[in-house]
């Protein structure tokens, strides 16, 4: 048997190497960052946050501000659905959480959801605080704005980004939900205008879990039923100034471009993917990510989107802060190649 002595020498040469193997296994739940790289963060919809589980919200940022020099963070993208009731109450949680980020200097291309809009969020009219608590004076402090939806001045739901990494030159879209024509319109104009740029679009209702995005003009069948794709029955559907869901996103707008690389969405749970070539050839990644339905509203996950350094791969893997672990969910986690740049 070995001495007190000489046990109490080997522990204490054992404590450093237990806390340095804990520290990694520690680490290695959240995705070791990318050297070279760098990354963009997304918020998938936090509105059961902003409702039920306030701390949830401010963790995910928090944890966001005190990595993003570890991880090159450069963007943050939150796909709307910010709140469920559209609430002053619920705004409030939504505007403390996005504070931790402002204090960190990480600009956020930030749009609307459904239940941002209307009385109790029911998406009976586009009436939503947004701009009260996402001012665009807030928007004009970060380097990277570039601006928002020419014909209402008032608003900052649909804005555009400006930034650069990884070698090229990048333009972030943010589109309310269900677009009206003019936003479409708008958002053409702005894509052309920057030509020379990759273009992220960021939207809240586009790509559905099962990989085809929403279409009013396709049905499936659900126990012997045939149930429409698209996003008819909210009440936006049939406003004044049109409502455009995924398929006519796609064939208006992302389709029509050479510099569309990805879009980014939510509003379903949980997750899908899907590759499709634009009319000038180039493949463009769409992808839907979204917790709410998940346990406490989603239990804080996130997505990472770490863009490697060789400016073609990307690698995608959804964490939750809050709970340290990785995503146990079909098809959160995987890479995606990136289109040729402009």
């Amino acid at each position: 048997m070995l001495s007190l002595r000489l046990r109490t020498f080997v522990g204490a040469l054992l404590v450093p190497v237990v806390l340095f193997v804990l520290g990694c296994v520690a680490m290695a739940a959240a995705p070791a960052p990318i050297s070279g790289g760098f990354t963009l963060a997304v918020l998938p919809d936090t509105q059961i946050y902003a409702w039920k589980y306030p701390d949830t919200y401010p963790a995910q940022t928090r944890w966001l501000a005190d990595n993003a020099k570890r991880y090159n963070l450069r963007y943050v993208l939150h796909v709307g659905d910010i709140t469920q009731h559209n609430t002053n109450t619920q705004w409030q949680v939504a505007a403390r959480a996005h504070a931790l980020l402002d204090a960190a200097g990480i600009p956020c291309a930030i749009t609307t959801g459904n239940h941002d809009f209307g009385p109790e969020g029911k998406a009976t009219s586009r009436e939503t605080p947004f701009a009260k608590y996402f001012p665009l004076e807030a928007f004009k402090k970060w380097p990277t704005f570039g601006g928002i939806y020419d014909k209402e001045p008032e608003r900052t739901d649909n804005s555009y980004h400006l930034f650069e990494a990884g070698g090229r030159k990048w333009l972030i879209l943010c589109l309310e939900f269900g677009p009206r024509d003019e936003l479409l319109r708008w958002a053409n104009a702005v894509a052309t205008k920057h030509a020379d740029r990759s273009v992220i679009l960021v939207t809240h209702a586009y790509l559905r879990p099962d990989n085809n995005r929403f279409n009013r003009n396709a049905f499936i069948k659900v126990k012997n039923l045939e149930v429409n794709m698209g996003l008819d029955r909210y009440g936006l559907a049939k406003a004044e100034g049109g409502f455009n869901d995924g398929e006519d996103i796609w064939k208006k707008l992302v389709s029509q471009h050479a510099n569309f690389a990805l879009v980014v969405s939510g509003h379903v749970c949980y997750t899908g993917k899907l590759d499709s070539s634009g009319k000038q050839g180039n493949v463009v990644h769409q992808m839907v990510v979204d917790y709410q339905s998940g346990k406490e509203g989603g239990q804080g996950f996130l997505r990472l989107l770490q863009f490697h350094p060789d400016g073609k791969r990307v690698s995608v893997a959804d964490y939750s802060p809050l709970l340290d672990q990785p995503s146990d969910k079909l098809g959160t986690s995987y890479e995606f190649n990136l289109p040729a740049a402009p």
